[in-house]
C-alpha cells in the first residue's frame, strides 16, 4: 500500500474503530435484532472492515433489509439498506462493512 498514511496510522484507525463500535443490528420485517461486537480488520488494500454474522434463529426464509453499527455512546455509526435473503437451510449471513480512507 502506497500513500501518505503509514501502517501505524492505519492500525490507529483500526484500534479506534474497535473501541468505538459497540454492536451491530439488522432488520427483518419491522424488527431489529442486536448482534455482538463486529470483528474489525485491516485488508491488504488498507480498507478497514467490520464483519458480523447475521444468525437469526427463525426456521423459515427471512430477508434482511438493513444493517447498522452502533457506537459505545448509543449513536448510530453506520447504516446500509439491503435486501439479503437467508434461506431456511442456511446457517447465517456474513456481512461486511468496508471503510475506505482516502488520502488527498
Amino acid at each position: 500500500m502506497a500513500g501518505i498514511l503509514t501502517t501505524a496510522a492505519l492500525q490507529g484507525y483500526k484500534n479506534y474503530t474497535e473501541r468505538i463500535i459497540a454492536y451491530a443490528r439488522y432488520k427483518i420485517g419491522s424488527t431489529y435484532y442486536k448482534t455482538g461486537k463486529p470483528e474489525i480488520n485491516i485488508q491488504p488494500d488498507g480498507t478497514i472492515t467490520a464483519d458480523i454474522v447475521i444468525d437469526n434463529s427463525v426456521g423459515t426464509s427471512v430477508t434482511v433489509t438493513e444493517v447498522q453499527l452502533w457506537d459505545i455512546y448509543g449513536n448510530l455509526w453506520a447504516s446500509k439498506a439491503e435486501s439479503i435473503t437467508r434461506r431456511s437451510v442456511q446457517e447465517g449471513i456474513l456481512y461486511r462493512f468496508r471503510f475506505t480512507i482516502t488520502e488527498a
